[in-house]
């Protein structure tokens, strides 16, 4: 089968059920993991799906809450999410940009919480609209449909005017020598904006982006003052991010 071929059976797919999983699609369509996430991240690319942990959704799924049926809220994002929380203070104003790790982490957020909470990301600042002391700011700017945020000129100029005590960056991967790196050269430099406003910077990680690469560096790994990932510090996968001045929740 060829790969056109096997992207139009994923699309038609998730036309119907609105949500996939990469091993159910490696089974359907006879063909590996690697492979089928290969297909993903191209259609992910052309802005005709958004890849999650797990699978894909398509983008009016974008809601944690609709990602359940893929069953990828698991101990993965709930234990990311427990340590990404401790981090979080009474009245401090946070920066959290796109991602379906911050997604989740904002919709975690207690209620009881007084925070500003500073995204371009609408979807995540929808989730804490329910959170009564919570206050919002949406940054302006043009809305990227591929990746569901806002960014270009506006965005960055809207953060002049803000300085941030936490910055929880999404990445597409990290690694210890080549640093954080993204999909999209335009985003990394609007990340790259959001770091140099931020007193703290924090990156938390699902298991399948460590020791990565992509196309588009952020930052050296060094840049950062956490990072946040579901396994235990000592974890071999964590070995080569040990002794960088940077702490490993």
């Amino acid at each position: 089968m060829l790969k056109e071929e096997r992207q139009q059976i994923i699309l038609e797919k998730l036309g119907t059920d609105k949500k996939v999983t990469l091993v159910d699609l490696g089974q359907m369509l006879n063909v590996s993991y690697d492979s089928v996430r290969r297909d993903i991240i191209e259609l992910e690319d052309r802005g005709l799906l958004k890849k999650v942990h797990g699978g894909a959704i398509a983008h009016s799924y974008l809601s944690i809450k609709a990602s359940k049926g893929l069953g990828i809220v698991n101990t993965e994002f709930v234990t990311i999410a427990k340590k990404a929380l401790k981090l979080i203070e009474n009245h401090k104003i946070i920066l959290m940009d796109g991602g379906t790790t911050n997604f989740y982490i904002a919709e975690q957020i207690p209620k009881n919480m007084e925070l500003t909470v500073v995204t371009n990301n609408p979807h995540l600042a929808t989730a804490l609209a329910e959170h009564p002391k919570v206050d919002i700011i949406l940054l302006g700017g043009s809305f990227y449909k591929r990746y569901q945020i806002t960014i270009g000129s506006k965005t960055v100029q809207d953060l002049e005017h803000i300085h941030a005590d936490l910055y929880f960056m999404g990445t597409n991967s990290i690694n210890p020598e080549l640093g954080l790196a993204i999909r999209h050269y335009e985003e990394s430099l609007l990340k790259q904006k959001m770091m140099s406003i931020s007193r703290k910077i924090v990156t938390c990680v699902i298991e399948e982006k460590i020791n990565r690469e992509e196309n588009y560096k952020v930052c050296d790994f060094s840049r950062l003052d956490y990072l946040i990932t579901s396994l235990h510090p000592s974890d071999s996968l964590l070995a080569g991010f040990k002794n960088k001045n940077v702490e490993i929740l």
